[in-house]
């Protein structure tokens, strides 16, 4: 029981590590910035392990990117505004436009990789 506790709090802790965007401040948030933003559920298990590794990301990810999420049980007009099918659903936003939308898990190295290859050339 004790296990179950803190790999809950653990799980419910990085789904609030990071800032949800909403239909009234995503376009504000993602205006001239390098922006990861991962679409998610809750109750989606390939979400939380996309979600566990941008938190370890999280921890060697330069400055000048900024992670976001948006939980698509709330958001229903981002996931129809920004197409998003099938979940998980990461975008890489380079100054407001998606640069690059991946659709399935990515480990760190991945995200490390597509951060450097869209967001940072």
């Amino acid at each position: 029981m004790k296990k179950f506790i803190i790999v809950l709090s653990l799980f419910v802790t990085s789904l609030f590590a990071f800032e949800h965007l909403t239909v009234d401040n995503m376009a504000e948030k993602i205006k001239d910035k390098n922006v990861i933003v991962d679409f998610y559920a809750s109750w989606c298990p390939p979400c939380k392990i996309v979600g566990k590794n941008i938190n370890e990301y999280a921890d060697t990810k330069p400055d000048e990117v900024t992670i976001y999420k948006v939980d698509i049980d709330a958001q229903r007009e981002l996931v129809t505004k920004y197409g998003v099918e099938s979940i998980p659903t990461v975008l890489y936003i380079k100054n407001g436009k998606i640069v690059k939308s991946i659709v399935g898990i990515q480990s760190v190295s991945d995200i490390n990789s597509n951060v450097n290859k869209y967001l940072l050339k």
